[in-house]
């Protein structure tokens, strides 16, 4: 029993360790897929943090096309408010040299005080009148060249601005997209020369022509500034029709006499005035005029009635040294401005130059006089997509990032060696990923009549469309956003071929 005890025993021990090979085995194998597996995650990894800062870098780049498109539209509205402003200084001028014209001496005086009875009637208030707008006369006269000068220097800043902005942005890319990249993976760095080279020439080229720097002064035609500016929404009531009825209580400008004198007993001298003015936009848009005229309509019971000027006046700005197309002779198409408007707010023709009251027609024989602002007067350079653009996506950019081999696998000790040896398998010894972007418009309707998906704006209602149709891109409105992009197969392509050398190509 007890030699059958301890052979059983020397069986038993003889069997012990023989699942210790298979276990090392298994180890061995388990230890090559962990590191295998551990240094794949980190190329996975480093791919997907490659491809994540290569986004970054085009959607940066893609704000930045926004923020100039943006900065244009704020500038164009502003220069639109300013333009306006110079419209309205020009009537304005135009308006108190006209009015203090009535007020002035002229040959109706003279008519009145041979034809009426009692003379005085028209004349004293007529002086009354002239002391009233004296200092109102004197201060225009200094106030309005200062300030029609100023608006003139301050819309030539917004348009320097705006093209200054818009090359600063071509040349910043470049720059904002190695910093972002370099923020968000300090391994990787945009592609050298890339910007500049042959595979990126399309691309920056068709987005350098999306927009343009338009020169509306001294042409004649549609112009989209000069829509704008002129639209009847934009000027006030003053700027485009100035008529009125100069008399009113008590007497001014206006005699309700008798003229015994010339007609006998029971005759009666009758004088009432009437206003005609505006202001428009020469159709060459170089600027601003205005012309204002009073019109004296008398009535002798033993004459009949008579028109006379009472006064005129008129202003400008720009150039005005070739307000008409042949002078000395006005033709009916210098009556006409931009936008539709003619005969300077009169409404009593609807034909150019066709019977303006004859002092309308005076003030403009005489011309403007001196201009306002004559440096900078009338619509100055501005940045306009150009041509019209149905699509409300800008042109991409595209951002090539690159990150060297060697600093893929950040465990230097676990990368192996001989046929253990880890190859990353990146062409050129680096990884590069593109990444595509561009500035898109969209204006939504946030009114209660609409409903947008894009959140709400702050006193929406004054931004929305008031008819709530789509509008399309402009540099009039500054709704420019960024967003990423599909990436253009052919840039793909381009990439490939690229940075697989050429040797490796011909072998393919």
């Amino acid at each position: 029993m007890q030699s059958s005890a301890r052979k059983g025993r020397a069986r038993v021990a003889g069997a012990s360790g023989q699942a210790l090979v298979p276990a090392l085995i298994f180890l061995l194998v388990g230890c090559i897929g962990l590191f295998v597996a551990f240094n794949s995650f980190q190329m996975t990894s480093a791919k997907i943090k490659l491809q994540n800062t290569a986004d970054a870098a085009a959607y940066s780049a893609a704000v930045l096309q926004a923020r100039d498109y943006n900065f244009s539209a704020y500038t164009n509205r502003a220069a639109i408010a300013n333009q306006v402003t110079a419209a309205q200084i020009v009537a304005l001028k135009s308006w108190i040299d006209e009015l203090d014209a009535t007020y002035s001496l002229s040959d109706l005086d003279n008519m009145v005080n041979a034809l009426a009875d009692h003379p005085a009637q028209w004349t004293i208030p007529k002086q009354i009148g002239k002391a009233d707008i004296a200092p109102v006369r004197a201060t225009l006269d200094a106030l309005l060249p200062t300030v029609a000068s100023k608006i003139g220097v301050l819309n030539r800043a917004l348009s320097d601005a705006q093209a200054n902005y818009h090359a600063a942005v071509f040349a910043a890319v470049p720059d904002t997209a190695e910093a972002v990249a370099q923020l968000n993976q300090p391994d990787t760095h945009v592609t050298a020369g890339y910007f500049t080279s042959a595979r990126n020439a399309a691309q920056l080229a068709a987005w350098n022509s999306y927009t343009a720097t338009i020169t509306p002064a001294g042409t004649v035609g549609q112009d989209d500034f000069a829509d704008v500016v002129t639209n009847p929404a934009t000027l006030d009531r003053f700027v485009k029709n100035r008529d009125s009825l100069r008399s009113v209580a008590p007497n001014f400008q206006q005699l309700n006499d008798s003229a015994n004198m010339i007609c006998g007993q029971g005759s009666s001298f009758t004088i009432y005035v009437t206003h005609d003015g505006g202001t428009q936009l020469r159709n060459d848009k170089k600027g601003w005029q205005s012309i204002d005229a009073s019109t004296a309509h008398l009535r002798i019971s033993c004459i009949g009635p008579i028109e006379a000027e009472a006064g005129y006046g008129g202003s400008a700005n720009g150039n005005v040294t070739s307000y008409m197309t042949h002078p000395p002779f006005a033709a009916w198409q210098d009556w006409e401005g931009y936008g539709g408007y003619f005969n300077f707010g009169y409404t009593g023709s609807s034909t150019p130059g066709w019977q303006v009251p004859d002092a309308m027609a005076e003030q403009f024989r005489a011309g403007p006089g001196p201009s306002l602002d004559p440096v900078n007067g009338g619509l100055l350079p501005y940045q306009e997509v150009n041509g019209q653009q149905l699509s409300a996506k800008a042109p991409r950019i595209t951002i090539e990032v690159t990150r060297g081999s060697d600093t893929l696998v950040k465990t230097v000790g676990l990368q192996g060696g001989g046929r253990m040896q880890l190859d990353s398998g990146a062409a050129g010894g680096a990884m590069r990923a593109l990444s595509s972007a561009n500035a898109y418009f969209a204006r939504p309707d946030e009114t209660p009549f609409g409903s947008s998906i894009l959140g709400g704006l702050v006193h929406a209602d004054q931004w929305a469309r008031a008819d709530h149709e789509t509008e399309y891109p402009s540099l009039f409105s500054p709704y420019w956003q960024a967003a990423l992009a599909p990436v253009d197969a052919s840039e793909r392509a381009a990439a490939q071929a690229n940075q697989i050398p050429v040797d490796l190509q011909a072998q393919r």
